[in-house]
């Protein structure tokens, strides 16, 4: 095994982020064989659309520089001849891949290279280090540039990154890393004559199937064709790959237009399928609910089993556990980190003071000697990361997600934590809402990161 031998260092320069709308203005290419520069390339392109403001003060380029350059279509099989069994190099390599695949598929040309992405490099070969961006690059090894956020000048930063890392590391360790990030596939062997062309790079959940349609692992991705191949260039390294790798037969897939839609929907088909090897959301099983009761104006735990969360207890569910053995564990915890009662946490049976207490590690309320008031102050702050929380807006609110590349688009009515069913394009009554507690995370992690991203509806 070696390094690639013909490599394409790219960097291009665009009107704004959107893969949909925004076009490509400028490409720089550096074609590579052998560690050697052979050619080099530099165009501006008009991208018959104005240019923003920002862009221009980012790059320098200005509309009188595209005004008479030429279109993407007079360059197209120019470019092809770089890419041709080359590896497709870039810094952030799915935004550069990603424009030029649609600028391509504009004129109905396949654009499928191998894809090396710089920033995965730069982390795997120095952790240690927290930023990988070009301009971090550039200050950590003090590399001259010339014209920053120009398509060229940016390409040939890449590549005097790509030889430094060869003279800072064994060989072997480059090719190990390069391979690692190239994902090679190692195509099941019952899945020879299944065909996997037709894997989309976009959002969604992937589904193994094996033998007689057996459903295997349900697993979901931003790129569903990259993640399934992950698993195919991962499976000798890991005893749940190698045991998909040696069952799989066939694989189906379900687009979405982005992540929420995929987590949904990877929570609803594992529930569906029960699929064999998804341990963590197989089973629409018991789970342990952790209630806040009180006994004699002290807060206390009741612990109970069920399959399904009423809406209208939410405000006294504390916690919620896979098993009753994974609770006790917890309030184990909690009792000791936050000075809290065996006795009301439900840990110990007894008609007198606790054990803890008499050890000295309980503060006494079950013996008297503390106000209720300030210890229920610390059980609440004991459940508070735990709690399910209170829905924070004053009704219903949606969430719309857009698939640049294939134009999807979806949305989710959202109600106290409750994914409102949808029968055609008419959403059902709010009435009657399930409380799913798996959606509830999925939703609660989706609104934290993404706090915009949806349009209230009072």
């Amino acid at each position: 095994m070696d390094l690639p031998s013909n490599l394409a260092f790219v960097d291009i320069e665009t009107t704004g982020g959107s893969v949909t709308y925004d076009r490509v203005i400028e490409i720089g290419l550096l074609k590579i064989c052998d560690n050697q520069i052979v050619k080099t390339y530099q165009t501006f392109l008009n991208p018959d659309r104005p240019l923003p403001d920002e862009i221009q003060l980012l790059t320098g380029i200005t509309p009188s520089d595209l005004e008479k350059a030429p279109s993407f279509y007079d360059v197209k099989d120019a470019l092809m001849e770089y890419f041709e069994d080359a590896v497709f190099v870039a810094h952030n390599a799915r935004f550069d891949y990603g424009f030029l695949k649609q600028e391509f598929l504009r004129y109905g040309v396949k654009f499928t290279p191998k894809q090396l992405c710089t920033v995965k490099l730069s982390r795997l070969l120095f952790p240690e280090h927290r930023h990988h961006n070009l301009d971090s690059l550039i200050a950590r090894f003090a590399f001259e540039i010339e014209n920053r956020h120009r398509a060229l000048s940016d390409a040939k930063i890449l590549w005097d990154f790509y030889q430094r890392i060869q003279g800072l590391f064994p060989k072997e360790k480059i090719i190990q890393t390069v391979s690692f990030i190239l994902k090679k596939p190692n195509i099941p062997p019952q899945m020879k004559n299944f065909d996997l062309s037709g894997l989309p790079e976009s959002p969604g959940v992937y589904i193994f199937y094996g033998k007689s349609g057996q459903p295997l692992y349900v697993g979901k991705s931003k790129n569903i064709r990259e993640r399934v191949f992950n698993h195919f260039s991962l499976s000798a390294g890991n005893s749940l790959e190698m045991k998909i790798y040696n069952q799989v037969e066939s694989v189906e897939f379900i687009e979405t237009a982005g992540e929420l839609g995929a987590l949904l929907k990877e929570s609803e088909m594992i529930k569906k399928l029960m699929p064999l090897y998804n341990r963590m959301l197989r089973n629409k099983e018991q789970m342990v609910v952790a209630k806040k009761v009180q006994t004699d104006g002290v807060f206390s735990i009741k612990l109970e089993e069920s399959n399904f969360i009423d809406q209208e207890s939410l405000a006294e569910i504390m916690a919620v556990y896979k098993t009753r053995r994974a609770a006790k564990e917890a309030l184990v915890n909690l009792t000791k980190e936050y000075n809290l009662c065996d006795k009301y946490l439900g840990l110990e049976k007894t008609k007198t003071s606790c054990f803890n207490y008499k050890l000295g590690k309980c503060s006494g309320i079950c013996a008297g000697k503390e106000k209720p008031i300030k210890y229920n102050l610390r059980f609440i702050e004991a459940f508070v990361n735990s709690k399910i929380k209170s829905w924070p807006y004053k009704g219903p609110i949606i969430i719309k997600e857009v698939n640049e590349h294939s134009e999807k688009e979806e949305q989710f009515l959202i109600d106290n934590w409750c994914l409102v069913q949808k029968k055609d394009s008419e959403y059902q009554n709010l009435e009657g809402l399930e409380f799913d507690y798996d959606v509830y995370k999925i939703l609660k992690r989706f609104l934290l990161r993404n706090p915009h991203q949806f349009t209230p509806i009072f």
